[in-house]
């Protein structure tokens, strides 16, 4: 994976995808035809892929992976299931059964 600061240069943009390195002015990567900008949710503006924050205003660019756990945990809304509650009470109680024994053999 090239380093972050070597992505834009005198010779164009590498791809964060595939490594290709793209003339300046294209919008999408030749080799494998993904996008090599996105547009800022806050302010609009033009970022590079793999930047993490827009430069303009700061924005966080890219999702979290504790947001994509909790989305995939949770849904839309935010209140817990009975499912979930039930794999919650397996899984502390698990937990209970393995420090007891621990604990009684010491």
């Amino acid at each position: 994976m090239p380093s972050k600061n070597l992505v834009q240069g005198e010779k164009g943009l590498l791809c964060p995808k595939c490594s290709h390195l793209n003339p300046g002015d294209l919008k999408q990567c030749e080799y494998c035809n993904s996008q090599l900008f996105v547009k800022c949710k806050k302010c609009g503006a033009k970022v590079q892929r793999v930047i993490s924050s827009c430069p303009e205003c700061r924005h966080r660019m890219h999702k979290s992976r504790f947001g994509k756990l909790k989305r995939r945990l949770f849904g839309k809304s935010e209140k817990i299931t009975l499912g979930q509650a039930a794999i919650m009470m397996i899984v502390s109680f698990g937990a209970y059964k393995v420090i007891t024994m621990a604990a009684s053999k010491f």
